[in-house]
């Protein structure tokens, strides 16, 4: 993936967040975001590793609706 695909991506993750999110919420999903920094690539289930970005948002999004996921 070339620099500037990556830029992109961050900017619009960016503008996701930057929006009318009050600062507790930021802190609290900051706190959350650290779990992430931690995982291990070679780590994750191969169903993790191969799935899509809208497949994993799918996932995420029911995980959420259903209480499954736990965040």
């Amino acid at each position: 993936m070339q620099q500037n695909e990556i830029d992109e991506i961050l900017d619009y993750i960016n503008s996701k967040v930057a929006e009318d999110v009050p600062s507790l919420v930021k802190m609290i999903v900051r706190k959350k975001i650290s779990n992430f920094q931690s995982f291990e690539v070679e780590s994750l289930p191969e169903s993790l590793r191969s799935c899509t970005v809208e497949e994993l948002i799918s996932i995420v999004k029911h995980g959420l609706d259903t209480r499954k996921l736990k965040i």
